[in-house]
């Protein structure tokens, strides 16, 4: 199968869309990700896949805690932020650090789910990271954004 026809093929099934965060060697990082999904319920588990060749990858792959943001059907602008190349993607955007762990939570998100790395895998050309949810935080008032079809979607 070719990668474009892949990438169409994946791209119909609709995704919530994060960003998932982490503090790592005093420096906060930063990604888009539609990878994101909950994986058992005891442990209280959760995962995301995040490319080798991500400039964020070596923080992740060392970090032991990040942050899935849920981003908010009015935070498109945030999701195409995050996932462009940049030094420090922090830059203009409204967060706060959390108080258990200083990880990064993006301000007017639907939901925080801050988590202890739990494994990680390589899974061809990325890694599979998953933790353990030790804190979550919901807006119930908030719809999430969603990506289908290569557009961000509203519910």
């Amino acid at each position: 199968m070719q990668i474009e026809e892949f990438k169409k093929a994946v791209g119909k099934f609709p995704t919530g869309v994060t960003v998932i965060s982490t503090n790592h060697g005093g420096k906060l990082w930063g990604f888009t990700a539609n990878s994101f999904v909950s994986v058992s319920l005891d442990p209280q588990l959760v995962s995301f896949s995040l490319s080798k060749r991500a400039g964020s990858f070596e923080a992740f792959s060392s970090a032991e805690y990040f942050a899935v943001n849920i981003l908010a059907s009015n935070q498109a602008e945030i999701s195409k932020h995050f996932a462009q190349k940049s030094d420090n993607k922090f830059t203009n955007i409204d967060y706060k650090l959390s108080t258990e762990k200083a990880l990064p939570l993006i301000d007017g998100a639907v939901c925080y789910i801050q988590c202890s790395k739990f494994k990680q895998f390589e899974c061809g050309d990325h890694v599979m990271f998953v933790g353990e949810a030790i804190k979550a935080e919901t807006d119930e008032k908030k719809s999430p954004l969603v990506y289908f079809a290569k557009s961000y979607r509203e519910l």
